[in-house]
């Protein structure tokens, strides 16, 4: 008699992951200390009187128009400014927006092909290209040939915008004592990502702004393959206050300089987030610093349509990202600005080349 291979999955998927033991540890291959988590671990979030100026930065992009051999993406990223509740208007522009366009070069080196792809940024003014990365940082190169079909390069620009953006806000708009959260983790990834890092986080340092990161997700699973956050949630239910944080692992490398923390921010949320405080100013802060830090994220995160969220990063969220209808209305714009050029016909078979899966989609639904 014939089963049924769902039921029989999702069984299957239950028995697996219900036998695991509990390893209460971040599953990290890195050089820093990870910390047991525990009850005893967590530390309650104690209001303060007057919580800390916090300044949101994120950014979103949408691919526009894409072949194997060039790439056009609009960005966007946008900061606001909070004390607790209150929303505080910046001394200059608060949102960006550019195109990006990747292009690929093969050239030989050594007796192999390579490919270089180099990205350009176009703005609207020069007060947004204040907040813009230069043109050649921005380059990679690779003996690969799919980096164009992938996120990467689609991210590159808007990345690295968010970097200079924050360093403008934080010379621009903060003073000592104040943060500046980034959307994410403090980890760098791309090339040159990390000296736009550096020059951030020592501008910081030295005025004595408070850098952070915050993940609205995460992957990180634990030394017994739980899902980190998910686990940390468990764990939680034998501490006795509703807002807290705890410890989970020292990053130790020059592509990662946070210290990670688990957090919750107010005591009806279901959700716990991931969140870094720069490690080189974590080390020198006492418990009542970290505190005020955390406590001045909670006065921000009564938003009854993300409780427990910070409203600061779901306003950065909302102004930053690009709509798909936004998307529609730019590639229109684009293809209008493509054909009054003679040699787009040949250039349009690039494009081609890959949208036959959206035509094979478009016939079969």
């Amino acid at each position: 008699m014939d089963g049924d291979p769902v039921k029989d999955m999702i069984g299957n998927l239950e028995a697996q992951l219900t036998e695991r033991e509990h390893l209460d540890i971040i599953l990290n291959n890195g050089t820093g200390e990870q910390f047991e988590i525990k009850p005893s671990e967590f530390v309650e979030i104690t209001p303060v009187k007057t919580p800390r100026k916090i300044a949101f930065v994120d950014g979103g992009d949408g691919t526009l128009y894409e072949t194997p051999n060039f790439l056009i993406v609009i960005n966007r990223v946008y900061f606001s400014m909070f004390k607790g509740k209150n929303r505080i208007k910046p001394k200059s522009n608060s949102r960006i927006q550019f195109f990006s366009c990747t292009t690929s070069d093969i050239q030989t080196e050594g007796g192999k092909k390579k490919v270089r792809y180099n990205t350009r940024l176009f703005a609207r003014n020069d007060q947004d290209r204040r907040y813009m990365p230069r043109n050649e940082d921005l380059s990679s190169q690779t003996e690969g040939t799919s980096i164009l079909q992938g996120d990467r390069l689609s991210s590159l620009g808007r990345r690295f915008a968010e970097l200079q953006m924050a360093l403008r806000v934080v010379e621009d708009e903060l003073e000592q004592g104040d943060m500046i959260i980034m959307d994410g983790s403090l980890q760098t990834s791309f090339k040159n990502e990390r000296e736009y890092a550096r020059r951030l986080y020592n501008t910081a340092m030295q005025k004595g702004v408070i850098v952070c990161g915050l993940a609205k997700t995460s992957r990180l699973v634990t030394e017994s393959g739980h899902p980190l956050l998910a686990r940390i949630a468990e764990i939680a239910e034998g501490v006795s206050f509703g807002k807290w944080y705890v410890k989970v692992s020292e990053q130790v490398s020059d592509d990662d300089r946070g210290f990670m923390l688990a957090a919750k921010f107010h005591e009806r949320s279901q959700h716990v987030f991931r969140f870094e405080i720069l490690r080189d100013q974590f080390e020198k802060m006492d418990r009542d610093e970290i505190n005020s830090i955390l406590a001045s994220m909670a006065a921000n995160s009564h938003d009854v349509s993300m409780l427990g969220y910070p409203y600061g990063a779901i306003d950065a969220d909302r102004f930053a990202q690009v709509r798909m209808d936004e998307r529609s209305m730019y590639r229109r714009y684009i293809v209008t600005e493509m054909l009054k050029k003679p040699e787009w016909k040949r250039f349009q078979k690039y494009s081609d080349s890959i949208d036959m899966h959206d035509i094979l989609n478009g016939v079969t639904s």
